[in-house]
């Protein structure tokens, strides 16, 4: 082992530590690359590379637009709207709670790509649901966290993990979608089954603690058209898709598939409409909803595209030193052992640092490139996939992800207990994940 690798390892390690402790991840990352490019003697590739990845519009587009069209969501209702919707026909079945519960909060992520906004709009409504049905508040938490965090939102066409798969390796965005439904929903599905079967054995749930839920709010014809709204999108990106032909002129215009961004616009206004009440105050409605739009690409900003810029400079860091083209090299030589690395590593980091996007977002931009320089677009694409799923499990089991220390407060539970409450239900789904991509290699 050569010096400059020894050197990544240390450093590597070191910022790993240092994230552990709570330091900010994007100046530890920045500041790693940065120690790292300076040992080989090009310190100016990190500012290259920041100023390379701030005017990249493929990936800043998809992502800030979508999570200005969660604003728009939020600041409306529709979110919510769209949770009770879903949550209705579970009142009156209420042993479905857990399963039904997960898939609620992995329908809203998928509309809205945060997973503490999804959490936000589902645990007002889910949590004393399922108090109120005999769940003690732990399984409420679990069944939230799970849902919100274990993966629906990589079948959002603006989610950033999908989009640093799409930048690396320079393929269909449908094609990523698509090579990530049956593993993703392999993973969805055995979490929520480990988590049904935990929950029933710590006998977290009892009939005689059952009480009458407070909230009875019913559906009128505009809630539902409401709830309709979150997950337009995706249906509009779907059925847009050339490869479907339903829509021969568009695909004519647009050969690659209609841009996110430009779907998140026109939904975002489309919303704008379906919620004014009062035409005399229409003015007044567009411009507040015109504000949370790019509030919501600000937030996009600040919270993600900061982290990809960050992980960005980093990997600059590590190829520098020669890092990148080894693990390339080790994931390419044996399909085995890229199934078992790929979400393992993102999984690892993200325990750790409590973020699914800047591991998964490292992962596809470091290693992908290289395995489509070798002619194996598809292999890329699905080791980019598991990536992007072992990050989000690593996120949902870590003790400092926003979404764990989101979820816990809302239910008023420990932090540790909904760690210990999970860990199975992750570790099992991450398994899963090995075993695809074992038998798909």
């Amino acid at each position: 082992m050569n010096s400059p690798l020894i050197a990544a390892i240390l450093i590597t390690t070191a910022a790993l530590l240092l994230i552990r402790r709570g330091v900010d991840v994007r100046f530890v990352l920045i500041v790693a690359g940065l120690i790292m490019a300076t040992i080989i003697g090009t310190p100016w590739v990190i500012w290259d590379t920041f100023q390379k990845v701030l005017g990249r519009g493929d990936i800043i587009g998809p992502i800030c637009t979508a999570m200005g069209y969660a604003f728009v969501l939020k600041a409306t209702g529709c979110d919510r709207d769209m949770v009770r919707l879903l949550v209705q026909p579970l009142r009156k079945v209420r042993w479905l709670l857990v399963p039904g519960g997960v898939a609620i909060g992995f329908v809203t992520n998928m509309a809205i790509t945060s997973q503490t906004a999804s959490a936000a709009a589902v645990g007002p409504i889910l949590i004393p649901l399922m108090i109120a049905s005999g769940y003690a508040p732990l399984a409420a938490a679990g069944t939230l966290l799970l849902g919100c965090s274990v993966g629906g939102n990589l079948f959002n066409p603006g989610e950033p993990d999908i989009v640093a798969i799409r930048s690396s390796v320079n393929a269909d965005i449908g094609d990523i979608v698509n090579a990530a439904f049956v593993p993703n929903m392999i993973s969805f599905v055995v979490a929520t089954i480990v988590l049904t079967l935990v929950i029933r054995r710590m006998k977290l749930w009892s009939m005689a603690n059952s009480t009458q839920e407070s909230d009875q709010t019913p559906l009128t014809r505009a809630t539902v058209l409401r709830a309709l709204l979150p997950p337009l999108p995706i249906l509009i990106l779907l059925l847009l898709q050339p490869r479907f032909g339903l829509f021969p002129s568009i695909a004519e215009m647009y050969p690659q598939g209609v841009q996110v961004s430009a779907v998140m616009l026109l939904c975002s206004g489309l919303v704008m409409l379906v919620t004014l009440n009062d035409p005399r105050r229409a003015i007044a409605h567009i411009s507040r909803l015109t504000i949370e739009f790019f509030e919501g690409l600000g937030f996009a900003f600040a919270k993600v595209i900061s982290l990809i810029l960050a992980a960005a400079c980093f990997l600059a860091g590590l190829e520098a030193l020669g890092a990148i083209a080894k693990l390339t090299k080790l994931l390419t030589y044996d399909t085995t052992v890229a199934a078992i690395l790929s979400p393992v590593i993102t999984w690892g980091l993200a325990v750790i640092s409590g973020s699914g996007t800047a591991p998964s977002v490292a992962f596809s931009q470091a290693v992908l490139p290289g395995v489509v320089a070798t002619g194996a677009i598809s292999a890329a694409i699905l080791m980019g996939v598991a990536g992007a799923i072992g990050a989000g499990l690593g996120r949902t089991m870590s003790p400092v992800s926003a979404i764990m220390l989101f979820t816990s407060t809302l239910a008023e539970v420990e932090p540790k207990a909904l760690v210990k409450l999970v860990t199975w239900p992750i570790l099992a789904s991450l398994v899963s994940t090995i075993i695809y991509g074992l038998v798909s290699s």
